[in-house]
């Protein structure tokens, strides 16, 4: 009988430190908490690691140690034995959550909050203590409630095991703990309203890719302030704005952590690098960067805000080159050849009279470019993804520049007339444009020109996300300086002018004839309309115009200066009644969405019979290169025409077609006609701000930016040379 004792005994104490005793786990509406060990018992002199398990219902969520815009974190209260002691919380990387404008730091689905316990050498083996703890929470969907959890766990003191039960569950957790992995460097920039964090990766590697995503330990980082990242080659750097409060930590460091969508060691098991930084000098880190790009000199360092004035020159060299190339962009044709019409007419003019003009041309441009600027920079300020031609990403806008163009090709066809005046015994009439128009060419100019990019200017709008405001405003401003230089020196050397033909009968039909540039624009517009809006918006903006060329052809027969003043004054106010209802159907047209708005990649998809494009996405890019597929994305919208040109030129070719084909290229397509917070992230990340944009992600985590401007050529070399490499 006694064996039997001593067997039972045995069996019974084998059972109890392979099974530690737990209370059941607390329950809320929303929430499961309970209290679980990694061994099946406490050791004695060494750490042993418990955690407090969340389980939360689909949609709901608890608070990370910062919880970011609103929230609570869980905090724990302990009740243990002598002998034991609890350290802090080992917090897991958070998730961003984005609700009603604010942005959560916080977790959803289950999480394990590790806490290393430190169990004293003289801790009887014999015991078996009971760990109890009060865990304080706050768990939200749109509403939030606070609650609090009483849980505990009998441990044995004794030799322990592994628990099978939550091994897998511990590892997760601890390799979502933020690490310190030396081959990545960072530095950090204190800017006053913002911090520029730094980060070079190792050789070897890049940030082609790669998301990264900045979460604040310390709380100075505003949350849901918009934040703005440039990416190349090795180095990223992050500008992150300031909370309008001061948090009670530490001031002389900068701590959080980074999670990367690709993890930053080479066994590809941890994703969160630790941020625990001193701040630096901006000298200090344009010489720091400089030296990991390969380049000793410092002269290429664009990319690190504030405070390498070379890098500044070079981006504004940048934009006024880009703005000079813009005139030969198909966007601005129609202006171009307004201004080719001026020109002519002021053949034989006084010197001073063209300087003039051309020089209020230029203020044109110059204050349409600064007013682009400010609603650039406020819409930044209130945190909007926005880009360059983000004006256009609105129907309304697109609505209103497209009845202008019309209005200018009814004026060129000779529907109405603007600026008459009587002069003369015979009263003949005489066109005299005078300086307004030349400040509304300049306007106009700024508007059609701002849909392109162009060579050179793709670098300089995307450092503008980069950007103070002050450095954002001059580039702009050199940019229109871009635009408005070659009719600017044409201005200020009329000799050139003088060369062209004289005024004459020829220029009536000369200008019927440009008149058909700005009907082509306005049904490109009103294709770009429809695919924001759909159809219907479509077809309702085309009789809105036919509104419009009413108004315009009574204006024109009934209310010139020759027809009796209440002959033009009905004329007048029938005008306005036609506008009136233009404007009206334009407004209802604008507000259509829904079902019947088309994408780009639907209404362009009967252009490349040869070429099957999916819409882009972020994991969808990720889906096929980590299958081995090489993805082509090209990030487009129906109102750049330089996509458009890009599109015809580069991918109609049969030679692009068949390598696609035969190589099985992935072809995806970024449709930012609307706004799209996220594919303007990606652009960023590549150092853009506009479209087109191309980028070739390959399987081995690289990727390739392409120019502005494709010729089948360009897409070639580039997919070849990868391949080859």
């Amino acid at each position: 009988m006694k064996p039997f004792l001593k067997v039972t005994s045995v069996l019974i104490a084998i059972f109890i430190v392979c099974h530690p005793v737990t209370s059941a786990p607390f329950r809320t509406d929303h929430l499961a908490v309970e209290l679980v060990a990694e061994r099946t018992g406490l050791v004695p002199g060494e750490t042993n690691t418990v955690a407090v398990r969340m389980e939360m219902d689909d949609h709901w969520h608890t608070y990370w140690e910062n919880p970011g815009d609103s929230g609570l974190a869980a905090q724990i209260d302990w009740t243990l034995p002598e002998g034991v002691t609890a350290g802090p919380i080992q917090w897991p990387a958070p998730q961003w959550i984005e609700l009603f404008g604010l942005v959560s730091y916080a977790y959803e689905g289950e999480i394990f909050l590790l806490v290393d316990l430190e169990v004293a050498d003289q801790l009887a083996s014999t015991e078996s203590v009971k760990l109890s703890a009060q865990v304080d929470f706050l768990i939200c969907k749109e509403a939030c409630i606070p609650g609090a959890a009483a849980v505990s766990l009998q441990l044995p003191v004794a030799h322990a095991f592994e628990n099978s039960k939550w091994k897998s569950d511990f590892d997760a957790s601890r390799n979502a703990q933020p690490q310190k992995i030396l081959d990545w460097d960072m530095k950090v920039v204190d800017n006053g309203k913002s911090f520029a964090l730094t980060v070079a990766a190792p050789k070897g590697k890049d940030f082609a890719g790669r998301d990264v995503v900045y979460f604040s330990r310390d709380g100075w980082v505003a949350p849901s302030k918009p934040r703005t990242s440039l990416a190349e080659d090795r180095i990223l750097t992050l500008v992150l704005p300031k909370t309008e409060y001061e948090p009670d930590t530490d001031k002389n460091r900068f701590q959080g952590v980074l999670t990367s969508s690709i993890p930053w060691d080479e066994a590809g098991e941890f994703s969160i690098l630790e941020v625990n930084l001193p701040f630096s000098e901006n000298d200090t880190v344009a010489t720091w960067v400089a030296g990991v790009a390969g380049n000793p000199e410092g002269t290429s360092v664009a990319f690190v805000e504030e405070g390498e004035p070379s890098s500044l020159l070079a981006i504004l060299g940048f934009a006024f080159l880009g703005g000079m190339l813009l005139n030969l962009m198909p966007c601005v044709f129609p202006v171009l050849s307004i201004k080719v019409l001026d020109f002519v007419q002021r053949a034989g003019e006084d010197s001073l009279k063209i300087k003039a003009h051309g020089s209020v041309f230029t203020f044109g441009v110059l204050i349409s470019f600064w007013v682009l600027a400010a609603a650039f920079l406020g819409l930044r300020a209130a945190g909007e993804e926005i880009g360059w031609g983000f004006h256009m990403q609105s129907p309304g806008f697109v609505a209103i520049i497209t009845s202008i163009l019309f209005l200018f090709g009814l004026n060129l066809s000779g529907v109405f007339e603007i600026g008459e005046a009587v002069t003369g015994t015979g009263s003949q009439l005489q066109t005299k444009p005078g300086y307004s128009g030349s400040f509304f060419s300049g306007v106009l100019a700024t508007l059609v020109a701002t849909p392109c990019t162009a060579p050179f200017l793709g670098t300089a709008v995307g450092a503008i996300a980069a950007m103070s405001s002050i450095e954002a405003f001059l580039t702009f401003t050199a940019i229109a300086l871009g635009v408005s230089a070659p009719y600017l020196f044409l201005s200020f050397f009329p000799a050139l002018i003088q060369r062209m033909p004289r005024p004459g009968a020829w220029m009536e039909t000369f200008k019927k004839a440009l008149a058909f540039l700005l009907y082509a624009s306005a049904v490109w517009l009103a294709w770009v309309f429809g695919s924001q809006v759909g159809v219907t918006g479509m077809a309702l903006l085309l009789m809105a115009l036919v509104l419009l060329g009413v108004g315009a052809w009574v204006y024109g027969n009934w209310g010139n200066l020759i027809k009796k003043r209440q002959t033009r004054l009905i004329a007048f106010c029938v005008t306005l009644i036609f506008m009136f209802l233009s404007g009206y159907l334009q407004f209802f047209a604008a507000g259509l969405s829904g079902p019947a708005a088309v994408s780009s990649a639907d209404l362009s998809s009967a252009d490349y019979p040869g070429i099957t494009w999916d819409n882009y996405s972020a994991e969808s890019v990720a889906s096929f290169t980590s299958n081995g597929k090489t993805v082509y994305v090209d990030f487009t919208a129906t109102w750049c025409l330089t996509c458009q040109v890009n599109k015809k030129v580069a991918f109609g070719n049969d030679q692009v077609i068949q390598y696609f084909e035969d190589n099985g290229i992935v072809a995806l397509k970024g449709d930012w006609t609307k706004r799209d917070p996220l594919i303007t992230r990606e652009l960023q990340r590549f150092g853009r701000n506009g479209v087109p944009t191309n980028v070739i992600y390959r399987p081995d985590g690289s990727s390739h930016l392409l120019p502005e401007v494709l010729t089948p050529g360009i897409v070639l070399e580039a997919l070849k040379n990868g391949a080859e490499g």
